[in-house]
């Protein structure tokens, strides 16, 4: 019976050294932790990043123009006047405007000054121009007028053309050329054929007659 007091005895005395030697280790590992703690700075935190379109689709469609003109505020007058374009944008200095945008339902017009130093020319300074900006309205015969009052020359009076649009040209203050456009039907494609053959056999006549005239 004292043998098995004895070996009890042992056996409690070596788990309560095992419990302290283990509080001892924890202790010291948290004075560590603790330690570390204090000694080492906070974690920076990331701040978000805002996603960027690429394609700034927000702002713009796929291609936008950009004018050359010889007087920005005189063009802007003109396009809100004529077109009725809204003004978005315009970067103003000292110097003058230095850019201007401006908006038509879902197309954006971009406007910079003439510059002869950076051969940035307007098509009145180049003499011509091989663009043709085509824009379409509710009434092509309104805003034409419109156009024409405002100082436009008339490079083709209105007219009814083959492919269902009735348009008319004209060239704006620094000589762009604007086709003013309304959809007015949708031909078949024998219908646009044969329409076109009409007015290729009528600008024939016309030619003709204007070559006789001039031979009197």
């Amino acid at each position: 019976m004292a043998r098995s007091v004895k070996k009890t005895n042992k056996k409690s005395a070596r788990v309560a050294a095992k419990s302290k030697a283990t509080a001892r280790s924890a202790k010291s590992a948290m004075k560590k932790a603790a330690k570390t703690a204090k000694t080492s700075k906070p974690a920076a935190r990331k701040k978000p990043t805002r996603k960027i379109d690429p394609l700034n689709t927000k702002q713009y469609r796929s291609v936008t123009p950009n004018l050359s003109v010889s007087n920005i505020q005189r063009a802007m007058n003109f396009y809100t006047t004529v077109f009725g374009f809204k003004v978005r944008q315009v970067m103003d200095t000292p110097g003058g405007i230095v850019h201007a945008e401006l908006n038509l339902r879902d197309t954006t017009l971009m406007l910079s000054p003439e510059s002869r130093e950076q051969n940035n020319l307007s098509a009145n300074s180049i003499g011509n121009t091989p663009i043709t900006l085509y824009v379409l309205v509710e009434d092509v015969d309104d805003v034409f007028n419109k156009a024409v009052q405002s100082g436009s020359p008339v490079l083709m009076p209105v007219m009814d053309m083959f492919w269902g649009d009735r348009c008319g040209l004209v060239a704006d203050p620094d000589g762009n050329k604007w086709m003013i456009a309304t959809h007015k039907s949708e031909p078949t494609e024998a219908e646009m054929a044969e329409a076109m053959r009409q007015m290729q056999q009528s600008l024939q006549a016309d030619a003709g007659s204007a070559a006789a005239a001039g031979s009197r």
